[in-house]
């Protein structure tokens, strides 16, 4: 018998979260199991939930407590429970309620929990649809209508929102004799007031005076410039800002300021001085600027409900030195939520780092490429005729994370697409190299003896990028692909369906599900990367293809040709590529062509392979070592061209709970083909987190386990500097 929970946890009206969860029953006692306090705290969803939300009132659990004979684990998808329950496989148990105080929050990997700052902002109440704004007027630098004595002392305080959409700080009392000093806000650009707003603050023993200036209100459509932001500058004709809204700064004197409208949250664009970013809409001022230039972002971003993201695209010009970067985005360590398309379409030569992507679903009907970071990155190679190679350099994504998402590729009407679907066709901007045959013209196919039976497939959808990147020290969790267009998605992998290299990174929990060709735990196709010419032509050169110090545990791909812990496809164009220092563990593999979706009359079947799941047409094999895959498969399900060692070990899934597995994975691997490269696993042994369990620990890369600490304290960092 098997025992699963549907929970439910509550901090506010607004912060709720359900998922399902398994309970273990005790084999020394016969009474039915229940949820305990201490197992769900080391849940990842409850982790998850501590980090999106920070909670500091007592949170409400509600359970229910399920038993099944159905066979269901930790990976199961909650669709599948949710079907147990209305078929009534799955029977009630129990319930029940607990209430964890704020300080049982802090979990024993360790993570960092930051302190959610009280908002600034006014509470507005609506009422039938109207906004009661409280307003208010000044005349004389004082406030009317106030019962205050004396003048005022600021303070970081809800304010009071007025009429030109400045949300002012309310003020304390402070006694009149008491030495003064006086900010004064320019106003004369309002219709009503007109009058200077003074906020005074008393001077301390160090000669100035803390002054809180007033905000702006983002949501007023009248007063808000979409991508941009209002600040303060001492200068009157002043075009940059000086002091931000919503800041505590100490003045030394009185000062007047004039407000100043500035693109972004501020900066400049270079590298000393990147444009800063803390609002959603200043993403999309990004993508019609075609985002030139470094940019930061300072603040966690959340996509409104009714708000939809347009990818941002940024195609770097040719240069003879591609390490001089022209476009870098650092994510800070923040978080972007709510985003319902990629961050970033087509790009190159970009460096792309720290960015946290969290309950974000694209969902689209369209036929290409998908990554939630990137879509494509391409790599453009220019020869000038003095012989000097010109090249934007590939794309670097750098510690990054995508977590509680989804990429969901079908038609929302079936009916109607029988009709339509004849007449539409969304042509590839670059067509893969091994879709097309000697003239160019793609190529189909077929799956079954029956030639009428043909199947297209074309494009790569990963959580990170979709096609291409260079992609080191990334993190991918609960993330969940599901394409069910006419048309076959070729490579679908948890971190990118085809990179150029992957490095350090993990994925957790992820399953892929639909009209996929070929699915891997890490990439789809290891096969690298192609150079394109300055339009777009693919060049013979080829990179890439190693996939280096990686893990992915509790994947589930359901796929067509080919199913890997690793990589769906091997095989490269680029002399020995390596995929080494990796493991897998916790697959759920089914890969085959079915008569039925249940996926139980099989008609053909694929190719299914711890690491690598078959050969693809690339001139030379993988090489894999210092790997440990799994027992219940073969390391290579069809080998042809690649090969391993034997360094490679073969393990049975409670293997890779010993620390043993060190010894293989944290080896040095040599590159055969630069004897002075060598790659050196950084796997450890930590407490139980995103990649450990109840049973047990296991070891995964250092750098993963420090990427969601760091954010965390990068955020603390960020706001206190």
């Amino acid at each position: 018998m098997n025992y699963f929970c549907r929970t439910t946890i509550e901090a506010a009206k607004d912060k709720i979260r359900t998922f399902f969860m398994m309970v273990e029953a005790d084999p020394k006692s016969n009474t039915p199991p229940s949820l305990k306090k201490e197992v769900l705290l080391e849940q990842h969803e409850y982790k998850e939930f501590l980090l999106l939300y920070h909670p500091k009132a007592t949170i409400m659990v509600d359970y229910i407590l399920y038993q099944t004979e159905e066979n269901v684990h930790a990976a199961t998808q909650p669709e599948i429970f949710e079907d147990l329950i209305q078929s009534g496989k799955a029977t009630i148990l129990s319930s029940g309620e607990l209430q964890i105080e704020p300080t049982d929050k802090k979990d024993k990997g360790g993570v960092v929990r930051r302190k959610k700052k009280s908002s600034p902002l006014l509470v507005l109440g609506i009422v039938s649809g109207v906004a009661i704004i409280a307003l208010i007027s000044f005349q004389g630098g004082k406030m009317l209508g106030l019962s205050h004595k004396g003048n005022a002392d600021t303070e970081s305080n809800p304010g009071i929102i007025a009429e030109d959409g400045m949300i002012i700080p309310v003020q304390n009392v402070i006694a009149d004799d008491a030495e003064q000093i006086t900010v004064s806000i320019d106003r004369s650009y309002a219709a009503v007031p007109t009058e200077d707003l003074q906020l005074k603050g008393t001077v301390g023993a160090d000669g100035s005076a803390q002054i809180t200036l007033p905000e702006f209100d983002k949501t007023d459509f009248f007063t808000h410039v979409s991508g941009y932001t209002w600040g303060f500058t001492t200068d009157p004709d002043g075009t940059e800002i000086e002091y931000y809204g919503g800041k505590t700064y100490a003045f030394q004197a009185d000062t007047r300021l004039y407000r100043v409208l500035e693109k972004y949250a501020g900066g400049s664009g270079t590298k000393e001085d990147p444009y800063l970013i803390d609002y959603f809409d200043q993403l999309e001022l990004m993508g019609e600027e075609k985002a030139r230039g470094y940019f930061k972002q300072i603040a966690d971003i959340s996509f409104p409900e009714w708000a939809s993201h347009k990818p941002i695209n940024t195609v770097n010009e040719l240069k003879a030195d591609p390490n001089t970067e022209h476009f870098e985005y650092d994510g800070g360590g923040f978080v972007i939520d709510n985003l319902d398309a990629p961050l970033f379409d087509k790009v190159s030569g970009a460096v792309i780092k720290n960015v946290n992507i969290r309950n974000a679903a694209i969902q689209s009907e369209v036929y290409r490429d998908y990554g939630f970071i990137v879509c494509n990155a391409y790599n453009y190679h220019y020869r000038a005729e003095n012989g000097t190679i010109y090249e934007t350099g590939e794309t670097l994504i750098r510690h990054c994370s995508v977590s509680h998402s989804s990429i969901t590729v079908e038609l929302s009407d079936q009916e109607e697409a029988a009709v339509t679907t004849t007449e539409i066709v969304y042509a590839p901007e670059v067509v893969p190299p091994d879709l097309v045959d000697e003239d160019g013209n793609p190529v189909e196919v077929t799956t079954t003896d029956a030639p009428e039976k043909t199947k297209k497939a074309e494009y790569a959808i990963g959580a990170i990028t979709g096609n291409g990147g260079q992609i080191e020290n990334c993190y991918v969790s609960d993330f969940e692909i599901s394409a069910y267009l006419e048309d076959y998605i070729l490579y679908v992998g948890g971190i990118s369906g085809k990179p150029a290299n992957v490095v350090n990174s993990g994925v957790y929990n992820y399953s892929a599900n639909g009209n996929i060709f070929n699915a891997g735990g890490i990439v789809g196709s290891a096969e690298g990367a192609r150079a394109y010419d300055a339009k777009g032509q693919e060049l013979p050169e080829f990179y890439g293809g190693s996939i280096q110090g990686c893990v992915a545990r509790s994947v589930t791909l359901n796929s067509e040709i080919a199913a890997g812990g690793i990589a769906g496809i091997g095989c490269t164009n680029v002399e020995h590529a390596l995929i080494s220092n990796c493991y897998a563990t916790e697959l759920h593999i089914s890969c085959g062509e079915y008569e039925d979706e249940a996926r139980t009359q099989v008609i053909k079947q694929g190719f299914i392979g711890g690491i690598i799941a078959l050969d693809g047409t690339g001139k030379y094999g993988h090489t894999i070592s210092n790997t440990v895959s799994l027992s219940d498969f073969s390391v290579i399900g069809k080998k042809e061209k690649s090969t391993y060692d034997d360094t490679v070990r073969l393990a049975p899934a409670y293997a890779f709970y010993q620390e043993n597995i060190q010894t293989v994975i944290n080896r040095n691997t040599v590159n055969p083909a630069n004897p002075k490269e060598i790659f050196t696993g950084c796997f450890i042994f930590g407490e139980p987190d995103e990649f450990g369990d109840e049973t047990g620990n296991l070891a995964f890369p250092a750098t993963i386990q420090d990427l969601l600490p760091i954010t965390v304290i990068q955020k603390e960092e960020n706001q206190n500097g």
